[in-house]
């Protein structure tokens, strides 16, 4: 029972790890997690040993470079990525927005690929490698929508829902009405939900089973956004049927689907 609560602590221990803070010591660790000064002493050694850290200068801990071939691993095995790509370029192309390709990390979304629009206003979006909520994003909910109910109220509904703008659904039962709404329509929308202002309209992606997999998502002001909707979810959903059928037939690498079937509506 002790070896499977350490691991449960490992999660937490490496999302302590960010951009904005890199590095840590052991106390800070410690008061972190909530766990006495030995116990987080214990698993940062432990992950030093496996090369997912490093320790660095007066017992400060870094990501280790073994998280560099896992990575590499990662990209030889799950190919949607790069499959996905093109589509990312070529959808943003069409209508200069901002697009993102993401996927369900432990109930949260990972921001994976993006390319940024070309307007004079533009949105940046999310980052690669950010995480965030999927109740307040098109892309979380693309994605959430196809994971099973149950792991839903475990996973995401098990604490308060954020509240990032006035137009965020908080509310438990109004976000799994709007899971199925998206089921059924087949893709989500995202109203100033995230970023006040900002709208997003994604698609899920399928593998070769036909099992969610990843999202695709095109940001814009509302300004932009509102009246060209109906063709920005057609576009988005174009794009990631493609993405699925690509994903699904690796025979012809050299032509991607949506050049096959799937062409882009034109830009208003």
């Amino acid at each position: 029972m002790a070896a499977i609560q350490t691991v449960q602590k490992i999660g937490p221990l490496l999302d302590l790890f960010t951009i904005e803070r890199p590095e840590w010591g052991v106390s800070e660790v410690a008061d972190a997690l909530g766990v006495p000064r030995s116990t987080a002493h214990a698993m940062l050694s432990s992950l030093v040993e496996t090369g997912l850290l490093q320790c660095r200068t007066r017992g400060r801990y870094r990501i280790g470079w073994r998280v560099v071939e896992l990575n590499q691993t990662l990209n030889g095995c799950v190919d949607v990525r790069s499959t996905a790509a093109p589509m990312l370029h070529e959808l943003s192309a069409k209508f200069g927005e901002t697009v993102h390709l993401a996927v369900m990390e432990r109930y949260r979304v990972l921001y994976v690929d993006k390319v940024l629009g070309n307007h004079v206003i533009n949105v940046a979006g999310a980052r690669v490698g950010a995480h965030l909520e999927g109740h307040c994003s098109a892309v979380g909910k693309a994605l959430l929508a196809h994971c099973d109910v149950t792991e839903v109220e475990r996973n995401v509904l098990n604490k308060p829902l954020r509240r990032l703008t006035p137009a965020t659904i908080t509310n438990p039962k109004s976000l799994l009405q709007e899971l199925d709404t998206v089921r059924r329509v087949g893709a989500a929308l995202d109203a100033g939900e995230a970023v006040a202002e900002v709208h997003c309209v994604a698609a899920p992606i399928r593998d070769d089973m036909g099992v969610v997999v990843a999202a695709l998502s095109m940001t814009a002001p509302a300004t932009r956004f509102v009246p060209a909707q109906r063709e920005y979810r057609a576009a988005v959903v174009a794009a990631a049927g493609a993405v699925s059928k690509a994903l699904a037939n690796t025979s012809e690498p050299g032509e991607t689907s949506m050049e096959r079937d799937s062409p882009l509506p034109r830009a208003l």
